[in-house]
């Protein structure tokens, strides 16, 4: 037994959570019931307890409130308490309630009641009234699929009787009956998907969101927007994405923060494919906010991606090796300062680097200059003072004559005897270089006279 009751206990429990359409707003109810009345004594009369059965329409007005007319027989046996006996008794009763019914949707939903009508009272020739009544009572209607239910009922019926019995009258009734509801409108659904709330798993789905059968929203692209409310459906899985269901892009650079491999791109900075920022003459300042957009590689530029040039040599900064070179100087290609023009030769070297002086001779086997030699020299002399940054070597050569070394040791004398000359008529002794070649550097055949004249000479060769 007392398994029976945990198992009853169980299933009312499941049902009273289970959900149903009837008794929405709108709907009608019709029933067909029976039960048994407890009759009050009708003055002499005294009516046996006995059946009823009867008939009942109403309608919802609200989820909790309606309204019900119903038609009810009594058929029972009265006894009279004077004369003994028994006759036929008999109560129609019609009767208008207001019903307040709890638990909206829910398959078991308690009601209370409270009503009013006419009940017609007859007892053979000893009662035939009609007289106004009022009743109270409860019930519960249990939904055993969504239109169609039980219903239970009990209540108080008081009536005021006319004529010679007492002037009220208490029934009390139980009963059990059918009931159908159909019509009215749609059946509630408050956050409006099309899936009516008592089969809504999902209850507060947001208006517009996509849902499946049970009411519940979609995200086909697992962006956490719902679809119906997603913008962008299609977005990739992992991406984030704004209130709207698109891709988001922090730093405006047209690819997306979930493709973005540089999310924090400067505002107007030109990226690739995958949002990093693009600087093609590499100068450190990205394109799109550099003013200068084809530096060469490796100068220094400003903050707008433009070279500087501190020395404003026209060679920028980085690629100037001279990078203070004093202002209006001329540079080459890499900034550095380009020296003054050498001196131009004098016209004794005619356009060459060596010059023989021809008429120049020495004392025999001797380093002194002979007379005819000082004039020559003289000219030359005034001719290398007007170039005083030019250097001059002065080489002394000898002929084969005599020892290599004899020979080397008498064209250094010459050629330190020819300086010291030039050097007491004016010229610079640091622009001249004396140096002694012998025999080591002949121009003619030491086989003849006239060879062996032309070996035996000085010369002058320009060193800048």
């Amino acid at each position: 037994m007392r398994k029976v009751l945990v198992g009853l206990c169980a299933a009312l429990f499941l049902i009273s959570a289970a959900s149903a359409k009837g008794g929405q707003k709108g709907d009608w109810e019709v029933g067909a019931y029976a039960g048994f009345t407890w009759p009050d004594d009708y003055g002499l009369l005294d009516p046996d307890n006995a059946f009823h059965y009867g008939a009942r329409a109403g309608y919802f007005l609200t989820e909790l409130w309606s309204l019900e007319g119903s038609w009810q027989r009594l058929s029972s046996e009265a006894a009279e308490d004077l004369i003994g006996g028994s006759r036929d008794f008999t109560v129609d009763s019609l009767r208008m309630n207001v019903l307040y019914n709890v638990r909206p949707t829910m398959k078991l939903r308690p009601f209370v009641t409270i009503g009013a009508g006419w009940e017609a009272t007859d007892a053979e020739d000893k009662l035939d009234t009609a007289d106004l009544g009022g009743n109270v009572g409860g019930g519960l209607r249990w939904f055993v699929t969504d239109s169609f239910g039980m219903r239970f009922d009990g209540r108080w019926v008081m009536t005021s009787v006319d004529g010679v019995l007492d002037s009220r009258q208490s029934n009390w009734e139980a009963g059990v009956g059918v009931l159908w509801t159909f019509g009215g409108g749609p059946p509630p659904d408050a956050d409006g998907d099309g899936v009516p709330d008592r089969k809504d798993k999902c209850p507060q789905t947001p208006r517009g969101a996509v849902v499946d059968f049970q009411g519940c929203p979609g995200d086909s692209d697992f962006d956490g927007v719902f679809n119906g409310l997603d913008k962008c459906p299609e977005t990739p899985k992992g991406w984030p994405v704004d209130a709207q269901g698109c891709p988001k892009d922090s730093d405006g650079d047209g690819v997306p923060d979930g493709a973005d491999s540089c999310a924090n791109t400067p505002k107007g900075a030109s990226v690739d494919s995958k949002g990093c920022p693009i600087d093609s003459d590499g100068d450190g300042v990205y394109d799109g906010l550099d003013a200068c957009p084809n530096t060469p590689r490796g100068a220094r530029v400003d903050p707008r991606g433009c070279p500087t040039d501190g020395d404003g040599d026209g060679v920028y900064d980085g690629l100037d090796r001279c990078p203070d070179t004093p202002r209006g100087a001329r540079v080459d290609n890499v900034g550095c300062p380009i020296p003054e023009p050498k001196p131009i030769a004098p016209a004794i070297f005619k356009g060459e680097k060596t010059l023989v002086l021809e008429g120049v001779t020495f004392e025999s086997n001797s380093d002194r200059l002979t007379k005819e030699s000082e004039g020559i020299l003289d000219k030359v002399a005034a001719s290398l003072s007007e170039f005083p940054d030019l250097r001059i070597e002065v080489a002394g050569h000898t002929d084969s004559q005599g020892s290599e070394a004899f020979n080397m040791k008498l064209s250094e004398r010459r050629a330190a005897s020819v300086k010291a000359y030039l050097v007491g008529k004016g010229v610079r002794a640091e622009n001249l270089s004396p140096k002694g070649y012998g025999e080591t550097a002949p121009i003619a055949d030491n086989g003849t006279k006239e060879g062996r004249a032309r070996n035996r000479r000085v010369a002058l060769t320009r060193m800048n």
